[in-house]
């Protein structure tokens, strides 16, 4: 995407979100003083603006060690490597934790008092069944970021970057919320769900989807759990949401598709564009009616009553059971016709319950009916490829993915793995000439602007904070509601219909006479905006280790802190502190802590030279970080006049610690950041 950079005063350089200048087409040319220099030069020349990119759209943000490792690998190379490394799903006895298994354990070191597994009436224990603690959605949360951030007592978690971000993404097309009782109360079961959505990423849609359906988060969601036959004298009828919802939102969409995504008008989704305004529902009301038979019968283990939702009561932990006598069988006076199918898209279905794994419930036969639709691949392909990499993708770019969603090469259907690599390798998404098409690229979303500010920063758990439970805790990120901050966070959406709309166009002319869409921007908002440069200028200012370290220790402000002054966690500024020592004090030196001297005293070392050098090398270190690229001439000089006449600080090395971080802050707050291309 084109950005004009705008400049809020003559020394911060900020960068404005207006409207249609973040797809505004830039008319500048190679002579003006706007425009962008060589490339930055982040450890080494070989990293480069595509390398960059790629780590914007692969990851929660570059940070060194995938610098290093992508500048090692090369750009293919980092792609397989990403693909084919291990997980938390392939051995229970190894020290890489699931989400699920790491919430448990957050719970169970922050309360260690409270009885997690007490017993049921029936001498069966699951998590959290007793209790239904709302904190364990709190806790859920907390793992997540381990998840985006590492962590040091695990070092497997977050290391699997690639395989977090497809979770991440589909948790955004099969969504689920802590929004609906009971799960609100039943944190266990977003992480549950949304292990199903980081083991399968690189496996079969066709799997996730069998998944998905049978996860008793979702069941409770969309209130298939408990769905009973029909019975005309109790006044009963299956329940149709997510039948419904199965359909438009998790496989085929509202009309018939083409295979690059646009509207089928034909009745040949091979053959595109077609002509005419007419669009083509794919399902219809009597569709869902007869899929609603199918999701019949399922219930939590466990339940102590079929179709009882309460928060202390069954297990979010694993798939749901199947009871064959609550599942349809048309039996009922309800029904004219008793035959005991269904038919869907013209496949008949036999609605047979002859065991308790619901293997002949029918289930199954409809998932493969929506499997085998048209509309799945560029559907869930289009998808991703807005999550990764341009809310506006071309034609050729959807029906390329597409294509591969339909056959792998090796004649499979759905393989996620070769999905993502065809989205990933494309030549639009590595083209670096790609950035000069207007339409091309995305808007960050405020939540994934966050993580790279985390991520580069070397961000790590506060230790020493005191949970709910009364205890000390270590290596535990605490930023439990980013809906706080960002308006929104991970499996928080309001509703099935994620945090913004896939087709959202922002009030301007631009977007709409240009048929473009922004759907980052529907959450992009003026008090978003507000909120996310004061989480910013929070986690900088007070939770950097080394400014800490001037007034106390680590394990003495941990221990001043509670649950309840999240954020709780630690960046660390060490490299962009020894780029500037080195420019200013060479082999041997350091800043000076001592405080009331005037400022003369306090520069008492920085010729003019040392400075320019000194403030060069942090920002050439901010832009390979943070941008991947150099910032505008215009950008970079008014950086260097603001960091030029710099005094705000009590010591010599608080003004160094301020300089780094006022720069992060209004790179990271400028459009030059929130825009990915």
């Amino acid at each position: 995407m084109k950005i004009k950079i705008y400049f809020l005063s003559s020394f911060v350089a900020l960068a404005t979100l207006v409207n249609c200048t973040l797809f505004e087409e830039d008319t500048t040319t190679a002579d003006t003083a706007d425009t962008p220099r060589n490339r930055p030069n982040y450890e080494t020349n070989e990293y480069s603006k595509n390398d960059h990119t790629l780590l914007l759209q692969a990851t929660f943000g570059p940070d060194k060690e995938q610098i290093e490792i992508i500048t090692r690998r090369e750009i293919l190379s980092w792609i397989e490597y990403q693909l084919n490394m291990g997980s938390a799903y392939d051995s229970t006895s190894d020290n890489w934790p699931t989400h699920l298994e790491r919430t448990i354990e957050i719970a169970q070191q922050a309360e260690p008092s409270v009885g997690w597994y007490d017993a049921d009436d029936d001498g069966t224990a699951y998590f959290n069944e007793a209790n239904g603690d709302i904190q364990v959605t709190l806790y859920q949360m907390a793992a997540w970021w381990d998840n985006v951030l590492g962590n040091p007592k695990y070092p497997a978690l977050g290391q699997d970057q690639l395989r977090q971000r497809v979770a991440y993404a589909l948790s955004q097309l099969l969504v689920t919320s802590n929004s609906a009782f009971p799960l609100n109360r039943r944190g266990e079961g977003l992480a549950y769900y949304y292990d199903l959505l980081a083991k399968h990423a690189f496996g079969n849609y066709r799997d996730l989807l069998s998944d998905v359906a049978r996860s008793p988060t979702m069941g409770a969601y969309l209130s298939h759990q408990g769905n009973r036959k029909a019975s005309q004298s109790e006044g009963i009828r299956p329940d149709e949401n997510f039948a419904r919802e199965v359909m438009q939102l998790f496989t085929i969409g509202l009309y018939e598709l083409n295979l690059d995504g646009s509207p089928n008008r034909d009745g040949n989704p091979n053959t595109y564009p077609d002509s005419g305004s007419n669009l083509l529902p794919t399902y219809t009301q009597q569709d869902i009616e007869e899929l609603a038979k199918v999701f019949t019968g399922w219930d939590l283990v466990g339940n102590k009553e079929y179709g009882r939702l309460v928060n202390t009561d069954g297990d979010f932990t694993q798939a749901m059971e199947f009871s064959p006598e609550f599942h349809e069988d048309e039996a009922d006076d309800y029904y004219t016709n008793k035959d005991g199918k269904v038919t869907i898209f013209g496949k008949t279905i036999a609605l047979n319950a002859t065991d308790r794994l619901g293997n002949a419930s029918g289930l199954d036969a409809a998932l493969d009916v929506l499997f085998a639709h048209d509309n799945i691949a560029p559907y869930v392909s289009k998808h991703l490829i807005k999550s990764f990499v341009t809310s506006n993708p071309s034609s050729e770019y959807i029906a390329d993915v597409a294509t591969v969603f339909n056959d792998d090469g090796n004649g499979t259907k759905g393989n996620l793995k070769a999905v993502v690599r065809a989205i990933l390798t494309h030549q639009q998404a590595r083209d670096t000439d790609a950035k000069n098409d207007p339409a091309f690229g995305k808007i960050k979303e405020p939540l994934l602007m966050a993580t790279h500010l985390l991520r580069a920063t070397d961000t790590e758990p506060l230790d020493g904070w005191t949970s709910h439970g009364g205890v000390s805790m270590n290596d535990v990120y605490w930023l439990p509601k980013p809906e706080k901050f960002f308006g929104y966070g991970p499996m928080r959406s309001p509703s099935v219909f994620n945090f913004f709309s896939p087709d959202f166009v922002p009030s301007d002319n631009t977007f709409s006479t240009s048929n473009w869409v922004a759907p980052e921007l529907q959450v992009q908002t003026d008090q978003t905006l507000a909120n996310m440069n004061n989480f910013t200028k929070n986690v900088l200012h007070s939770y950097e280790q080394n400014r800490i370290e001037m007034s106390s220790t680590l394990t003495a402000f941990g221990n001043s802190k509670t649950r309840t002054n999240y954020p709780l966690l630690l960046l660390n500024f060490d490299k962009e502190l020894e780029l500037m020592r080195k420019a200013i004090y060479g082999s041997s030196g350091n800043f000076s802590e001592q405080t009331g001297l005037n400022l003369k005293e306090k520069l008492a070392n920085w010729s003019d030279d040392k400075k320019q050098t000194a403030i060069k090398a942090l920002l050439d270190h901010l832009e390979g970080v943070l941008l991947g690229e150099s910032m505008t001439n215009e950008m970079r000089e008014a950086f260097e006049a603001f960091l030029g006449d710099y005094t705000f600080g009590g010591s010599e090395k608080e003004i160094v610690l301020n300089m780094i971080k006022d720069s992060y802050r209004f790179l990271v707050t400028s459009a030059h950041f929130m825009v990915q291309n």
